[in-house]
């Protein structure tokens, strides 16, 4: 039985919930770093259409992440209120990660229509998984503190799964035959890890999920009046954009990092190695995150690593291929950079929900996270669609040698379009800003919250 306070999750309950960041982190960079790989030289689909398809469904996104927000705000279950839409929807999630990565012997436009099928039923299922596994951090502590503590637990387990997508997939598809085989093998073998993760985080978020489903159990509000959680948060709004130019950048580098590494520098072995090196050197970063949002304001994290990140950005945009061991150096200091950009944005979340019900007195977590997992998908979504369109428009030939303007574009995309993108998501991020008032109440165990400037 756990002793910790109701208003604060204990160590055990931390760990457990960080679990579904591993779960949730494995699947999503397997489709955000290689299914336009599979895609194109697998499945054999043109760089265009993959493009098309990723932009296509996200805009479905925008409609159904705003409704499963509010659809989890409202469930009533035995199970609590998020909890059941881990426990019976990771199998789901499973189950069409495999479908995404299997490659049936189809038509040219038998292909599309199967891509297209898979893709939104991974992106839909998607949302009805980690809105509401996103929505319990704001319920897991009322200390502002802490949910920094939370939030840079879960994704710091998204660390190992990132390493071992990055790392170890292209060696595992090897290893299982390379081709449709190794990849199908490959994807199942993640999603049975990926579902076993997310039921370890719905059993560690058992106590808190169940009490707040009590203490909501008569809220009811109209769903117009749920929305304002939304459209009146104006530091959410300012968030949601400034996340969105930040994955950009990041899914835009992620989408052609293989083809960079590949076509460019002729030595795509590199990638796997970056991949490593670079995540398991970014670890003190993350225990660095809640000691810095204490110190300057989780803000500041966020306006800081963005302008950081320009640095090794530019190096790659202005070196050689030539000068390989600069290239590698850059590549690896801008991802042990990430987590000061991308990590803590997760941490901003549960104060931009405290300032939604200070401002509405409408509690609605799910609401106001499923904002930010829309985003979350569509700044992945634009990286891809930047990615396929403007390669398949200048020329990309799958497994040939590419001509200069093909190999100038694929640098753009890896190092052009998130330095743009970095450069904004800090002008942006002037602007956000939390009132202290909105924290009155919260404040436990007589500390003072630093969640703004």
């Amino acid at each position: 039985m756990s002793t910790a306070k109701p208003h604060l999750a204990s160590k055990k309950e931390i760990f457990q919930y960080s679990l579904g960041g591993f779960g949730s982190n494995i699947l999503f960079y397997l489709q955000l770093s290689f299914l336009m790989y599979f895609y194109t030289d697998v499945f054999g689909v043109s760089p265009t259409t993959v493009g098309s398809l990723f932009l296509g469904v996200r805009l479905l996104d925008a409609v159904f992440d705003p409704m499963m927000g509010i659809l989890s705000d409202r469930t009533r279950t035995k199970w609590g209120k998020y909890r059941p839409y881990l426990i019976f929807g990771a199998p789901l999630l499973a189950a069409v990660t495999v479908l995404l990565f299997t490659a049936p012997d189809l038509s040219a436009s038998g292909k599309i229509v199967y891509a297209a099928f898979t893709y939104l039923s991974y992106s839909l299922i998607s949302s009805l998984v980690n809105v509401p596994f996103h929505s319990l951090t704001a319920i897991m502590s009322q200390d502002p503190n802490q949910t920094t503590t939370i939030s840079t637990a879960k994704q710091f387990m998204g660390l190992p799964a990132t390493i071992i997508v990055n790392a170890a997939v292209l060696p595992m598809v090897a290893f299982f035959g390379n081709g449709q085989q190794g990849w199908l093998l490959t994807a199942i073998i993640l999603a049975v890890i990926s579902s076993f993760s997310y039921w370890i985080c719905a059993s560690g978020t058992k106590r808190h999920d169940i009490i707040n489903n009590r203490a909501s159990e008569h809220m009811h509000p109209p769903i117009k009046t749920q929305l304002s959680l939304v459209s009146k948060n104006k530091p959410l709004l300012i968030l949601m954009f400034s996340m969105f130019l930040n994955l950009v950048a990041t899914t835009t580098n992620a989408s052609v990092a293989v083809y960079f590494w590949q076509y460019n520098v002729n030595n795509v072995s590199l990638y796997s190695q970056i991949s490593l090196w670079g995540l398991l050197l970014s670890v003190p970063m993350y225990a660095l995150i809640p000691y810095f949002a204490r110190k300057i304001g989780k803000k500041n994290v966020f306006l800081y690593g963005s302008i950081v990140s320009v640095i090794p950005t530019l190096i790659i945009l202005l070196t050689p291929y030539e000068n390989v061991m600069l290239l590698f150096i850059a590549t690896i200091l801008k991802t042990v950079l990430g987590p000061f950009s991308g990590a803590i944005v997760w941490a901003m979340i549960p104060d931009c929900v405290q300032y939604g019900n200070w401002k509405t007195g409408i509690q609605g977590a799910g609401t106001v996270t499923s904002s930010c997992v829309f985003v979350n998908k569509l700044g992945s979504a634009i990286g891809g669609v930047l990615a396929g369109l403007i390669l398949g428009a200048v020329g990309y030939v799958a497994g040939h040698t590419q001509s200069p303007e093909v190999l100038r574009t694929i640098l753009y995309l890896f190092a052009g379009v998130p330095l743009i993108a970095y450069i904004g998501t800090a002008i942006v991020l002037k602007f956000y800003h939390i009132p202290q008032e909105a924290f009155q109440g919260l404040i436990t165990d007589h500390q003072e919250p630093s969640v703004t400037e």
